[in-house]
């Protein structure tokens, strides 16, 4: 009578566990990437409330509220768990066409200690457009793939 075998044999076994480490080595770096992305996004959300803050100091030729005091520079602030967003710039005079940066723009600073490594220290400048969207500026020292895509127009 022929015993049958029960379990697995060593070589099946370093086959799975080589097959395991395969993927976590493909897994480990498209997850970093991941988590960069999801921090970076904070941008978006930050910029949104400074945006409607800006199209409305447009309508008196500036990009700030009021004169610039100490209270002013707190509204044309706001504070994240990642970075901070900040409305600069100096708002352009005369007539722009719809797709035109405003000379006004959101500068978005991450300066956050548990983030990324791959955005420790970037900022996201965006340019707001006349037709309300942004755009990211070439002053941007954070890397294209971890920026939201709406602002890569």
């Amino acid at each position: 009578m022929k015993a049958f075998q029960k379990g697995f044999t060593l070589i099946e076994l370093m086959i799975v566990i080589a097959i395991i480490g395969i993927l976590a080595a493909i897994a480990v770096p498209a997850y970093s990437d991941y988590i960069a992305r999801s921090q970076a996004s904070e941008a978006s959300s930050l910029s949104a409330g400074l945006k409607t803050q800006v199209i409305d100091n447009l309508q008196n030729n500036n990009c700030m509220s009021g004169d610039n005091n100490s209270l002013d520079a707190k509204i044309d602030k706001q504070v994240g768990k990642y970075g901070e967003a900040q409305i600069g710039g100096t708002a352009a005079t005369g007539s722009l066409s719809a797709n035109a940066a405003t000379g006004c723009t959101i500068t978005y600073k991450v300066n956050a200690s548990k983030v990324s490594s791959a955005i420790q220290g970037k900022t996201l400048v965006l340019d707001v457009l006349k037709n309300g969207s942004l755009k990211k500026n070439t002053t941007s020292t954070m890397d294209n793939k971890y920026i939201p895509k709406a602002f890569l127009i």
